[in-house]
């Protein structure tokens, strides 16, 4: 009878540690269930800063998503990860989009960013105003987001495109040796290339944004949006967290992280600026227009491109 007992006694304690391993590996599947992961590529400027701050401040893991970011020298290589699906979205511009859509590849504007593009004049020229660049010499990028932004700031200023004398330059670090060597009159640059150049001598003479223009977006290939729709609409979720973190946060707590995002040299530490950022939403159709009339009179789209092709609403 004692041994019945005591067989007893040892059959529950096998079952009540069964279900306690039973419970325990329930626990772990559930602790190791993968995170959707959401990957964008961006070139260093200050519009990335938001995004790394996700990061930094848990917000990733806050909103439930991975978020993987790959940083590009330049846009070809950047567009080029995008189409062989190494990535789901980009930061980039309403001309890379309107291209996007023109070569059939499938691209939203999902968001707005805050990158900013100062217009400035080498130090030794003698320019101290917008007004007196007519005729002078300016190192861009053709058909590309610099070339539709010096546009813009011209027409703002009651000039034309051609009152300027635009040199093909495609790298911006090529572009600020020229301006800081006197090679060139004018340059119109992303950070923290315009700090680096308005700190040796260079001359502002204003920017995109400025003149209400903010031609840099965020953009996901459709195929992203389809697949992560959830995912991304917490990403923006976080990204209006980070932005809101940055707006009411002295820049001094995350300026090594906006160093090292946007690339500015180590000796800036102390000086760093960074402006009010806005939460992300759509852009307004009159923008998205404006940008396609732009693109198309160069043969860099159809002229037919519509909002509703263009952007993807994530926010609902």
């Amino acid at each position: 009878m004692k041994k019945v007992k005591f067989l007893s006694i040892i059959l529950v304690l096998v079952i009540l540690f069964a279900g306690c391993k039973l419970q325990d590996k329930k626990t772990d599947l559930n602790d190791t269930k993968e995170k959707p992961v959401i990957r964008i590529g961006m070139m260093s400027s200050s519009d990335v800063i938001p995004y790394v701050l996700i990061n930094e401040n848990g917000l990733s893991e806050k909103y439930n998503f991975e978020l993987k970011l790959e940083v590009f020298t330049s846009a070809k290589d950047r567009d080029a990860a995008l189409q062989a699906g190494e990535l789901d979205g980009v930061l980039t511009d309403f001309i890379g989009v309107c291209m996007y859509q023109n070569a059939d590849f499938d691209v939203k504007i999902t968001g707005i960013t805050d990158g900013d593009y100062i217009l400035m004049a080498g130090k030794n020229t003698g320019i101290k105003d917008i007004s007196e660049i007519k005729g002078r010499s300016i190192a861009i990028s053709e058909n590309t987001l610099i070339d539709y932004t010096l546009d813009n700031i011209l027409t703002n200023n009651s000039m034309q495109s051609d009152d300027v004398t635009k040199e093909i330059v495609p790298r911006i670090p090529d572009r600020l040796e020229l301006l800081r060597n006197d090679k060139i009159d004018l340059g119109l640059m992303p950070e923290p290339f315009a700090t680096i150049a308005l700190n040796d001598g260079a001359i502002a003479l204003g920017s995109a944004n400025e003149f209400g223009l903010y031609p840099a977006v965020s953009a996901f290939t459709k195929t992203a949006l389809d697949e992560k729709q959830e995912a991304i609409h917490n990403l923006y979720q976080a990204y209006n967290e980070a932005v809101d973190y940055m707006n009411k946060t002295d820049i001094r707590k995350y300026e090594e992280t906006v160093i090292k995002a946007v690339g500015y040299p180590e000796e800036m530490i102390g000086k760093i600026e960074v402006k009010e950022f806005r939460t992300s939403v759509l852009p307004t159709k009159e923008e998205v227009a404006a940008a396609v009339a732009w693109a198309s009179e160069r043969g860099l789209c159809e002229a037919t491109l519509t909002y509703d092709q263009m952007t993807y609403d994530v926010y609902k």
